[in-house]
């Protein structure tokens, strides 16, 4: 027993003696730091000097390594305490001095800083340098380069600090070699290739359309989905979409796997309103889709925008329209579509951002814009502000998101746009029977430095004539909704054995009023007239030997709600012009122009009917006659498939046009926009103008004076959009003509943007 006790004292003391070991107080008297070479020895003894003539225990000590671990400047740390002193040795965390980059042409260097996102002075983290080389990687990879090469160094330099070095290797633009599609059996391979956004190579795809690009993935799977849905094909899938890299790593094959279903009809519509007493019927009319017709996802989406437009002219501002695909047959094939119409929660703009612009100042766009920080919310106001943002022509697209906030009846909008070149370097080279060869060559800035203000140059030049003119106009004078305008010409023309000469300027000042502009103008004209000796014409312009001192004053209004500056696809222009000439001057006249044109798509915008009309009419005042220089004149664009100058009265003599004070023209093209694959950017038409230029002052020696009849014509015209400019090519013949007029059967332009 005696044993046992003795025994049991003994481990007790030896427990105690461990637990006391492990429980050690150090008391701390002074501190020794080595491994700092940049960071101060003050900054870690302030860390640990709280302990001193302390006694502290491995807790404490193990509080102190933390507290430098978490200050981000030591890679490794090492605490010891020994005879009254605490020893510290770190390793610092590099900074980073300079960021370097080798081998890349296709992104700058400041590019590449964006896209990695290291910057002088950060500290130097192995994740964030991996995540850096994976950015590289991805942005290579969006424009086509995917098989790019990144890899990272660092070099050490004194005081912890490196340089990282990034040697990329960017490669060659991979294409597309072939796209091949199992599972359809509705629509062909081709069809499918041109619904989707990536394309195979070819020798006319010389823009980079057939370059993959990792991004296209998920659009082309969007993109086939919107096709077959277009169809009725509404539970197509797409299983699997996988690219195959070639042998010789010189591009792809992308295999894509789907199933497209059958396409479903609709068996019956249904409505469901709510909110007013418009009847059924009237809603049932304003639907594309219709009962027993294949179901169409554009039709849908067409459907909502009439009915939501019939609720806002009935003073419905915020309504909300959803639908539902119902009761889906699969056997039969057949759905019922039903439409909820409700009044959504009043809801007012608290902020409007404006994203994407780096160029164009905000105020810019915001003088667009029909609405307002504080405004309700108005969904057709929205929409004619994003249509005049696109027909500035400052922009590639414009688009907009409504974004939630915490308050429902608030709502933040953000319009993104992505800016385009707005300069323009336009040249034209043209042959007709008049001016022989001609050189036309313009400069062009629609957006001077992001603010709006419109610079112009302009060069015209041919066997018979030569043309210059520098203008400027600022749209918003002072930030107020005055446009003021101005422009120097300089003009002289060869006709026959006479030779024009015309100085001068204008001035414009112009205002808005609703949706019509307003223009007051005043222009004034020194017209010269010189005659070679070898003259033959035989009727008189009323300006021979003379000069001609024109001083006009006018007014012009005009609308314009069309979609898009270049290329609209909907949308009227209208305008109305009165001159008059004799506030000063010699010339005394009247002149009125009116000018119309109506843009109208067609199935869902594949194509587009356009047609129009302008009229001229100009009188003399106080019995002065009309001299020839300021009578109307028409370019190859009046009646496409006659010359410049190819209609209207012209001297018996020699031949030439003498210009007319009436006119009338008519347009009607029918364009189509998907005709040719999409990436190509070629729009075709068909087209008909009429049209006629008659009446003089001065009658004698000229035929055609009073021969009104319509001159007509038709052809063809391809509208290629590529990345060097427009191209034109417009073929036109005469179907009604005058023995003495001038047919032009081509003509071919080319532009530039920058």
């Amino acid at each position: 027993m005696k044993r046992t006790n003795a025994f049991l004292i003994f481990v007790l003391l030896i427990f105690l003696d461990v637990s006391i070991s492990f429980s050690n107080d150090y008391l701390i008297k002074k501190v020794e730091i080595t491994g700092n070479q940049r960071i101060p020895t003050s900054y870690i003894t302030n860390i640990a000097k709280k302990y001193f003539n302390k006694k502290i225990t491995d807790e404490e000590i193990n509080l102190i390594t933390k507290d430098l671990y978490q200050s981000d400047f030591f890679d490794e740390i090492s605490v010891k305490v020994n005879n009254e002193t605490i020893y510290i040795e770190v390793t610092e965390t590099p900074i980073i001095n300079e960021v370097f980059f080798f081998g890349n042409s296709f992104f700058t260097d400041q590019q590449l800083k964006d896209i990695v996102k290291i910057s002088k002075r950060d500290t130097f983290n192995k994740n964030k340098l991996n995540q850096a080389i994976e950015s590289i990687k991805l942005q290579y990879s969006k424009t086509g380069r995917s098989l790019a090469k990144v890899e990272a160094s660092k070099k050490e330099l004194s005081q912890s600090r490196v340089n990282i070095l990034f040697e990329i290797k960017e490669g060659e633009l991979v294409k597309v070699n072939k796209i091949n599609f199992f599972g359809n059996k509705v629509f062909s391979n081709n069809q499918l290739k041109a619904a989707i956004k990536t394309k195979e190579s070819k020798f006319y795809r010389v823009f980079g359309s057939s370059v993959f690009k990792e991004e296209n993935i998920i659009l082309d799977q969007n993109l086939l989905k919107k096709f077959y849905y277009r169809r009725g094909f509404i539970e197509f899938k797409v299983l699997s979409y996988k690219r195959e890299l070639l042998p010789d790593y010189s591009g792809y094959n992308i295999n894509i796997i789907i199933s497209e279903g059958n396409p479903f009809v609709i068996n019956e519509i249904f409505i469901q309103n709510e909110i007013s007493n418009i009847g059924k019927k009237d809603l049932i009319d304003k639907v594309y889709l219709k009962e027993g017709e294949v179901f169409d996802e554009r039709a849908l989406e067409e459907s909502k925008k009439n009915i939501n437009y019939i609720f806002e002219k009935d003073g419905f501002t915020f309504v909300k329209i959803k639908h539902e695909i119902l009761n889906k047959d699969i056997k039969k094939s057949k759905v019922d579509v039903k439409f909820f119409i409700q009044e959504s929660i009043k809801s007012y703009i608290r902020r409007i951002n404006i994203v994407g612009n780096s160029r164009t100042i905000d105020k810019v766009i915001r003088r667009e814009l029909l609405l307002l920080e504080g405004d309700p919310f108005n969904g057709q106001k929205l929409k004619e502000s994003l249509n005049a943002l696109k027909r500035l022509g400052y922009f590639k697209s414009v688009g907009v998101n409504i974004l939630k906030t915490d308050d429902p009846s608030v709502v933040d909008i953000e319009i993104k746009v992505e800016e385009n070149l707005t300069g323009s370097f336009s040249f034209g080279i043209g042959y007709d029977s008049v001016e022989k060869t001609s050189l036309a060559i313009g400069l062009q800035e629609k957006n001077f430095l992001g603010t709006g203000v419109k610079t112009r140059i302009a060069i015209n030049t041919s066997q018979r004539s030569t043309k210059y003119n520098i203008g400027v106009t600022e749209p918003y004078l002072q930030d107020t909704p005055l446009s003021l305008s101005g422009d120097i010409f300089d003009i002289e023309t060869e006709v026959g054995q006479k030779d024009i000469e015309k100085l001068g300027f204008e001035l414009g000042l112009g205002f808005r009023l609703n949706d019509y502009r307003n223009r007051f103008g005043y222009r004034f004209i020194n017209s010269k007239t010189t005659t070679d000796a070898g003259f033959t014409g035989t009727s008189i312009s009323g300006e021979e030997g003379k000069e001609i001192d024109t001083s006009l004053i006018s007014y012009r209004i005009s609308s314009n709600d069309t979609d898009s500056f270049l290329n609209p696809t909907e949308g009227t222009k209208k305008s109305l012009k009165v001159s008059m000439a004799g506030i000063g001057g010699d010339a005394k006249f009247l002149k009125t122009e009116t000018a119309f044109k109506q843009y109208i798509p067609f199935n869902y915008g594949d194509y587009i009917f356009s047609y129009g009309t302008k009229l001229g009419i100009m009188s003399s005042l106080e019995d002065e006659k009309v001299t020839s220089s300021n009578r109307f004149y028409f370019n190859s664009n009046s009646v496409r498939g006659f010359d410049s100058n190819g209609i209207g009265p012209r001297d018996n003599g020699n031949d030439n046009a003498v210009g007319g004070n009436k006119f009338y023209t008519g347009h009607i093209e029918l364009k189509a926009t998907k005709l040719f694959p999409s990436d190509l950017g070629i729009d075709v038409s068909i087209y008909s103008d009429i049209g006629s230029l008659w009446d003089t002052d001065y009658p004698t020696n000229v035929k055609g004076v009073n021969d009104s009849s319509p001159r007509a014509s038709a052809g063809v015209a391809i509208y290629w959009n590529t990345a060097v400019g427009p191209l034109n090519f417009i073929w036109g013949w005469p179907i009604s003509e005058e023995s003495y007029d001038k047919d032009n059967n081509f003509k071919f332009s080319i532009g530039t943007s920058f």
